[in-house]
């Protein structure tokens, strides 16, 4: 009775290998993808020749290729319009006024990420964007097995922790005595904006690439504002608490607890070529480590590299859809690959005197201040060890490592 079961099983996983080994890809222009966007938008795409303008993307990632191809955006679309969830949470959204300059915004705010915005996002990827990929009849298999490979995490549960922890990055009550001597509490999303507030147009350039060459071991007296040393060597000081400001504080930790996230994620160990020169994007956040800007800036612009792949395949979809911009009108007109490499090389003198390192574990201690997180670490599932510190355990972060951070990930994702 032991063989039944298990030739049922075998025929079920027949049948998926045989609906994936049937899968269209980016190369065919009656995949389900194509399909759907001609009659959603109503647009002819014949003029795009399917198997020269994906080849790349194909060829380099043919589990994106595959899975991609085989999804329906217009149906993904219907589904979620007509979700309740969605529904009651664009409603709310749409209705929803606070000034977020101000504590009391801050304070309206929250309640509508952790009860709205936080449930919506996780109902969207569990009951249509999961489900999308689950139906594509085993072509996308290979990409949800990538990206947990990829990123440590299923791509739901991923999505479901960044929306935690991002809503304590913002939520997180503080407690703390400020500079005026006022015992106050604040939510950190208030707190951290608002001590960048010591910045004018005159200072916010250098304070901005001091920020982003912050050591762990100078990041307490960096965000104290006194004088530190930089990854590149030099002594400077960047102007936390000065002007009456009180500094972000204890509302490091969230942000913290986020940045260790992303640096446990697997992808950041892929080394990658930066015109002939080998890169490791771990070493953002690595004690001891930094990475000079103009290698960043020469892997987004290395012609083999995703950005540059993206850019042609942008190009060459524009031209079939618009074409080629040889008229009077467009006689000057460069294309999206072009324009990024010069602005890329225009960029890369400046860049080269920087070493940039994503500041995180610097053992700060704020034992006069206290914090309420809205998810506790072990409602965070599955967070990483190291990003689980102490509330007296605060490294930094700052704004511009987060928008770095963003562009790196999105052009080193495959």
């Amino acid at each position: 009775m032991r063989i039944l079961p298990a030739l049922l099983y075998l025929a079920l996983n027949a049948n998926g290998a045989v609906e994936a080994a049937t899968c269209k890809t980016l190369l065919d222009s009656t995949s389900t993808l194509a399909t759907s966007i001609a009659s959603w938008t109503n647009t002819s795409l014949s003029s795009i020749d399917f198997a020269t303008t994906f080849k790349e993307i194909d060829t380099n990632w043919p589990w994106f290729s595959k899975c991609a191809a085989n999804l329906d955006p217009k149906s993904i679309y219907t589904s979620l319009a007509s979700s309740d969830k969605v529904n009651t949470c664009i409603s709310t959204l749409s209705s929803f006024e606070a000034n977020l300059g101000t504590n009391e915004g801050w304070k309206s705010f929250c309640p509508v990420v952790k009860d709205t915005i936080v449930p919506c996002v996780n109902s969207a990827m569990t009951d249509t964007i999961m489900d999308a990929f689950t139906n594509a009849g085993g072509c996308c298999d290979d990409m949800l097995s990538e990206i947990k490979t990829l990123f440590g995490d299923s791509l739901d549960d991923m999505v479901e922790k960044l929306a935690k922890i991002s809503t304590n990055v913002m939520c997180t009550e503080r407690t703390f005595t400020n500079l005026a001597k006022a015992k106050t509490t604040e939510l950190c999303g208030y707190s951290e904006v608002h001590s960048f507030f010591f910045i004018d147009d005159d200072t916010d350039a250098t304070v901005f690439l001091n920020l982003l060459q912050i050591p762990n071991d100078q990041m307490c007296n960096a965000f104290e504002g006194k004088a530190f040393t930089t990854t590149n060597g030099s002594s400077v000081t960047i102007g936390f608490g000065t002007k009456g400001i009180d500094t972000m504080g204890i509302c490091l930790q969230p942000i913290d607890t986020l940045i260790q996230y992303l640096a446990s994620w697997p992808i950041f160990s892929k080394t990658l070529d930066a015109s002939g020169t080998s890169i490791t994007l771990s070493d953002l956040f690595t004690k001891g480590k930094s990475i000079k800007a103009d290698l960043l800036l020469s892997y987004l612009s290395t012609s083999t590299n995703l950005p540059m792949i993206v850019l042609r395949t942008m190009d060459k979809v524009m031209t079939a859809l618009f074409g080629s911009g040889s008229d009077d009108d467009n006689e000057d007109a460069t294309s999206l690959e072009d324009s990024f490499v010069a602005m890329m090389n225009y960029i890369k003198p400046d860049a080269a005197a920087l070493s940039v390192h994503i500041a995180n574990n610097g053992g700060c201690s704020y034992s006069d201040q206290s914090a309420t997180e809205v998810y506790s670490s072990s409602n965070i599932s599955a967070t990483t060890t190291s990003a689980a510190v102490s509330l007296t355990k605060l490294p930094a972060f700052t704004t511009g490592a987060t928008v770095l951070i963003a562009s790196l990930l999105a052009s080193g994702l495959f």
